[in-house]
């Protein structure tokens, strides 16, 4: 029965600075690559034989996988619909600089609600995308299949096999480098079975 196990890229110094990132194609930095070093060390103790690798074509997705592949025999695809969600004039802006230069949109996404800007991907687009490809190569493989992308899109995706509502937060981020795992339903559907493994600790 095929897993699908949803990994977030290690981070890179716009996460560290709070840059939106989105399509912008930014590096892992040398924690990011750590990261993706501790990822491994959790995530194939949890595969089984044979995993199938695809990652988002951004450069932070494929670093990531390779350095979790590592010296295996697996080998890793490349799927442009596993990409981050495109924020158009947002990317590369703080939280303060995006709400200073469109303070409307602003307000409506701390709101919950989606911005109206040209070249913002909408919720149900980035699902819609994911889902395809996931979809699509869990028909192709007879194991397990690791997908890794982004936060944004990888919580699309995850809430969108769920059946779960887009907007709100109804499922936590899933932080830099840590994985999910989605296990199909004897009656249809998808199951999460672990949410966010590697992700650092909460302290009060």
């Amino acid at each position: 029965m095929t897993r699908i196990f949803v990994v977030r890229h290690g981070q890179t110094d716009w996460n560290l600075a709070g840059r939106l990132q989105g399509s912008s194609d930014i590096p892992l930095n040398g924690t990011g690559r750590a990261q993706a070093r501790a990822a491994a060390s959790s995530l194939w103790p949890a595969l089984g034989p044979r995993p199938t690798f695809v990652s988002s074509t951004l450069g932070r997705a494929v670093e990531t996988a390779r350095i979790i592949i590592g010296d295996t025999d697996a080998s890793l695809h490349q799927d442009a619909r596993l990409g981050e969600r495109r924020y158009g004039p947002w990317e590369g802006l703080l939280a303060t600089e995006r709400k200073e230069r469109f303070p409307d949109d602003h307000a409506a996404w701390s709101a919950g609600l989606e911005p109206d800007f040209e070249g913002y991907e909408n919720h149900a687009t980035v699902a819609a995308r994911m889902t395809a490809a996931a979809h699509e190569w869990t028909a192709r493989v007879d194991g397990d299949l690791v997908l890794v992308a982004h936060g944004s899109s990888g919580r699309m995706l995850l809430l969108a096999l769920l059946g779960l509502p887009l907007h709100g937060r109804t499922l936590g981020n899933l932080e830099n480098a840590a994985w999910s795992r989605l296990v199909a339903s004897p009656a249809g559907g998808w199951s999460l079975e672990r949410h966010n493994v590697g992700a650092p600790a909460v302290t009060a």
